[in-house]
């Protein structure tokens, strides 16, 4: 059978602002746990989220940088799901109208030129983050006796995904 090796990748970047994307919560990090918190990090009723500018000027860098047409109009969404570090049950990020799109970086691979397309760059905020520790193991099962939830970097400002379309592997030979 022949087959060729496609990748997909969604990259994660950490931007470097003060404060977080949707509030004015210090970014900084070393400070002590759940200290740079406020109704809009915890997704509390009746808080209005207002996007950091800061952020939306790297997405258009980040845009630019890529080769991405830079949409003139882009949204968040609200992507719902319930996980224990996401206080709000949902995280707010940009789906079908992202800041950039169809953008592409060119590499090189064994003197040849790759063309790596790229299908958009969002923003979206980070969720908590969830500490398991001093495990024991009861019927067989590893359990751990403390949990700690640290929502210092919800609403936090790694929120630039850049989505890979495809990567075809260059010396693949596709026999299986």
């Amino acid at each position: 059978m022949k087959y060729e090796a496609v990748i997909g990748l969604e990259i994660h970047c950490e931007l470097k602002t003060k404060t977080k994307i949707f509030c004015g919560c210090a970014t900084g990090f070393g400070a002590e746990q759940n200290t740079h918190v406020c109704p809009v990090c915890l997704g509390l009723p009746g808080v209005l989220p207002t996007v950091n500018k800061r952020v939306v000027e790297f997405g258009i860098k980040a845009g630019l940088a890529t080769n991405c047409t830079i949409n003139k109009y882009s949204k968040f969404d609200r992507k719902n799901y319930y996980y224990p570090d996401l206080p709000k049950n949902w995280q707010t990020s940009q789906y079908d109208l992202p800041i950039a799109e169809h953008g592409w970086v060119d590499i090189d691979v064994d003197g040849e030129k790759k063309r790596i397309r790229l299908t958009r760059i969002h923003m979206e905020e980070d969720a908590g983050k969830l500490v398991h520790s001093g495990t024991h193991v009861r019927h067989r099962q590893p359990v751990s006796r403390h949990h700690m939830f640290y929502f210092q970097i919800s609403d936090s400002f790694k929120t630039l995904s850049v989505v890979i379309q495809r990567i075809v592997c260059a010396n693949f030979n596709g026999n299986v």
